[in-house]
């Protein structure tokens, strides 16, 4: 639910997303920033709570080895993200669909991905590892 904005840059033909890099729980990524240039500026070197969305999902690991030391948001090569957590519940849309929250102990934050979105329906409890690209963070402005 925390993240530093480290850096801001304008990308000029949008007014509401913006390039920079995030610390989340000391691990620092690339991420589009969502809000006006001016309101992501007051929020420069300060935490700030935040939601989170992956442009593309590539890979999608379950059923890994409980460990909650390697849970976090990652950068990896190639812009690539890695975000490890634990299933933590689900939430039925239809009988086709559901949204789970996996939560993230380093960091206590939560991701919420859909059974579209993974092509799986992972169980409550277990370890999933995803790896996407264009990490979105949506800072809380109050």
């Amino acid at each position: 639910m925390v993240v530093t904005i480290n850096t801001l840059y304008c990308m000029d033909d949008c007014d509401d997303r913006h390039f920079g890099t995030v610390t989340h729980n000391g691990n620092r990524c690339d991420a589009v920033l969502i809000g006006s240039f001016e309101r992501l500026q007051q929020l420069l070197h300060a935490d700030a709570t935040a939601e989170y969305e992956l442009n593309e999902i590539l890979a999608v690991s379950v059923n890994l080895p409980k460990d909650d030391t390697a849970s976090g948001i990652f950068a990896l090569a190639d812009g690539q993200v890695a975000i490890d957590g634990t299933v933590h519940n689900e939430t039925k849309i239809d009988d086709n669909v559901s949204l789970f929250d996996v939560y993230i102990q380093n960091g206590a934050d939560f991701f919420t991905v859909s059974t579209e979105d993974v092509q799986l329906r992972p169980e409550i409890g277990t370890r999933i590892r995803i790896v996407g690209k264009g990490l979105h963070v949506y800072p809380t402005f109050t």
